[in-house]
């Protein structure tokens, strides 16, 4: 494993587990943004968090930059079925340490999950990576390359507390690796998850092609779900350059957000709760 790679993953692990801080971000990668109503925003998990904060310094960072690993990926916008079939799995990738979890999961089409849980929260998302992204990232994601990697030399620490797995799929089978992601890794291995931590980073800290709230068009008696984790109500929507006025449901606030920064403010929507 890189020494960047070897700093980014604990690190992520003890921002997440810490708890999240919100706050906003500037949008991060160019996507193309796909208008759509509340029918294809995401339901969020409980404890659902838009994105891991950044340190302050990579926060700057990326107020001028893009993250260079989602560029040209797009919104997955509704049921991402492929002729009416569940896309065919490519591999997973996992990594577990106490009560904090990270996965990705690459399916056909270049369908890209993150699921992410721990203190601060869970995140959940999805995205549609291009064709020649997902050939570099798989380029070295093998079964065969996998399979060569003996298990037992992976087995060290205890894999109750802590476990790393890889599963690379061919079909209907797959092989997979298990082992201690804090102990020190062969080259072999090291080499095939690292292109995954990267984007599993990215995909963490983006709060636009990743949230179905982007390019979402508001109506009113829409609900949606905001990152402070309460349900606001669209009660109307006004101006040449619209803002949206949103009403929690269950406290007297009222709150006024440009449409185009919705994305930056909310994670889903929730249907109306009942009177």
């Amino acid at each position: 494993m890189t020494h960047r790679a070897a700093r980014w993953l604990p690190a992520a692990l003890l921002a997440f587990s810490a708890g999240l801080a919100f706050a906003q971000i500037a949008p991060l990668p160019k996507s193309e943004e796909q208008p759509h109503g509340i029918d294809l925003t995401d339901t969020p998990p409980l404890g659902g968090a838009i994105a891991i904060p950044l340190p302050e310094a990579r926060r700057k960072k990326l107020q001028k930059y893009e993250i260079p690993e989602l560029a040209g990926a797009h919104q997955a916008l509704g049921p991402q079925r492929i002729n009416g079939n569940l896309r065919r799995p490519l591999l997973d990738y996992s990594v577990r340490s106490g009560a904090v979890m990270q996965r990705v999961s690459f399916f056909e089409g270049g369908l890209a999950c993150v699921h992410l849980m721990g203190a601060g929260g869970v995140i959940q998302k999805k995205l549609l990576i291009p064709d020649d992204a997902v050939k570099v990232y798989l380029a070295h994601l093998s079964p065969a390359s996998l399979s060569e990697i003996p298990a037992d030399a992976l087995r060290s620490g205890s894999l109750d507390k802590r476990k790393g797995t890889l599963r690379i799929y061919s079909g209907d089978r797959f092989v997979e690796r298990s082992f201690d992601p804090s102990a020190v890794l062969p080259r072999a291995l090291s080499d095939q998850i690292m292109p995954l931590e990267d984007l599993l980073r990215a995909i963490s800290e983006d709060r636009q092609v990743s949230n179905s709230i982007t390019g979402y068009q508001p109506r009113v008696g829409d609900h949606l779900v905001g990152d402070d984790r309460k349900t606001y109500e669209v009660i109307r929507i006004f101006g040449a350059d619209p803002v949206v006025e949103l009403r929690c449901d269950n406290q007297p606030t009222t709150i006024y957000v440009a449409k185009k920064d919705l994305y930056n403010y909310f994670i889903g929507s929730r249907k109306a709760p009942s009177r």
